[in-house]
């Protein structure tokens, strides 16, 4: 069972770690991390302490995920997204860091305590707000700020 580390990663402790998992240069996890089988985190990815990755996931670099975060099955995150702290990410949800013109973003912001539901799309450069909820196979276009529910394509407050 093989894992690629680069020799730079920091971690805190009570790390643990499945197989088959690719962990380039300057990536810092915390302390009570878990990290299961096929996770690749890119340079400059930073993840808090009490952080449950799940297999397959997938992140672009230069990433901020907070404490107590869950990355569910097979998510991508983006590059420069930020995921505050408590957040909720549902299996195969997709961050987007460019637009269809090749436009980078400035990042994208996913609140505290936010849910993102299952194979939701989150547009670049959007930011979700503290405790809102993103329905499953939404796609988000635009930031979704006030507490609440919001879904469908694109993605509207219903509740």
């Amino acid at each position: 069972m093989t894992n690629i580390i680069h020799s730079s990663f920091r971690h805190g402790k009570n790390l643990k770690m499945g197989h088959f998992c690719v962990i380039d240069e300057d990536v810092i996890v915390g302390d009570d991390v878990v990290i299961e089988n096929y996770v690749l985190l890119k340079k400059g990815t930073r993840i808090g302490d009490r952080t449950f990755v799940d297999s397959y996931v997938r992140s672009s670099g230069d990433n901020h995920i907070g404490n107590d975060v869950t990355l569910r099955y097979g998510s991508t995150i983006a590059k420069k997204v930020t995921i505050e702290d408590g957040a909720f990410i549902a299996p195969n949800v997709m961050t987007i860091f460019s637009t269809h013109r090749g436009e980078e973003s400035t990042g994208t912001v996913i609140g505290q305590k936010a849910f993102i539901g299952t194979a939701a799309v989150l547009g670049a450069g959007v930011t979700i707000g503290a405790e809102v909820v993103i329905g499953a196979m939404a796609f988000v276009s635009k930031d979704c700020l006030d507490k609440g529910i919001y879904r469908g394509i694109p993605a509207r407050r219903v509740g």
